[in-house]
């Protein structure tokens, strides 16, 4: 992206600059030709560094910059700027890619970063997420039937409305997330896993305390103390 944008300001600036064949025909440059290439020469040098100037500062302040370290990135109010905020509260992410209402049943994303990912309204049953990063990824109204999170990294995921049926998340850390009472946790493996500060409804809780065991070891934090099981 530097390089390209660098290139459409340097081309830009060459295509102002006199022609060769121009220079030689001119008379007046043609009696005192050292001068006339020396202040030519000047001339390219002082509008090159220009260029090269503003085209960092283009790439710079461009809003692909934000996308340069590929995951995301602590800020202030980072629920916001991560993606993940309510949808409910028509909250929207900046850093959001959008993959809305898409069929991806079975797919594989096992160790990746997909931090700040929109799976709105998509179907992704059977995924396989084993180890990713889902920081701020939102699910609302997705349905992860039966997909192995095993692992998974999901602080402030938004997990509205979606279906995370018989789904494995063993060892995931599931803290700050967003969830409804719409949220099916129904036959999910909750071993290990930590949800500390999302706060659920009272059935929600009661169901998940009764699966509750076992401690996260990321964060080694137990599941029931997570939930504040009483």
């Amino acid at each position: 992206m530097r390089l390209v944008l660098l290139g459409l300001c340097l081309g830009s600036v060459a295509s102002f600059l006199p022609s060769p064949h121009l220079t030689r025909a001119n008379p007046r440059i043609r009696s005192t030709p050292l001068e006339a290439r020396t202040e030519s020469g000047d001339l390219v040098q002082s509008l090159s560094r220009r260029a090269a100037c503003l085209g960092l500062g283009i790439f710079f302040s461009s809003p692909f910059a934000a996308f340069a370290d590929g995951g995301a990135s602590l800020v202030e109010n980072s629920k916001i700027r991560e993606g993940g905020a309510s949808t409910i509260n028509n909250q929207r992410g900046a850093r959001k890619t959008i993959t809305r209402g898409v069929q991806l049943d079975r797919s594989d994303f096992a160790g990746d970063d997909l931090s700040g990912v929109s799976f709105q309204q998509s179907q992704v049953r059977g995924g396989n997420f084993k180890g990713s990063r889902l920081a701020g990824t939102s699910f609302f109204d997705a349905t992860l039937d039966d997909s192995d999170l095993e692992g998974a990294y999901m602080n402030q995921a938004n997990l509205e409305m979606a279906s995370l049926a018989n789904c494995n998340l063993k060892n995931a850390v599931i803290t700050e997330a967003y969830v409804t009472g719409a949220t099916s946790f129904e036959g999910a493996n909750i071993e290990g896993a930590d949800f500390t500060d999302t706060f659920l409804r009272k059935d929600q809780k009661k169901y998940l305390c009764e699966r509750a065991k076992g401690t996260n070891p990321t964060t080694g934090v137990d599941t029931a103390e997570s939930l504040m099981c009483q």
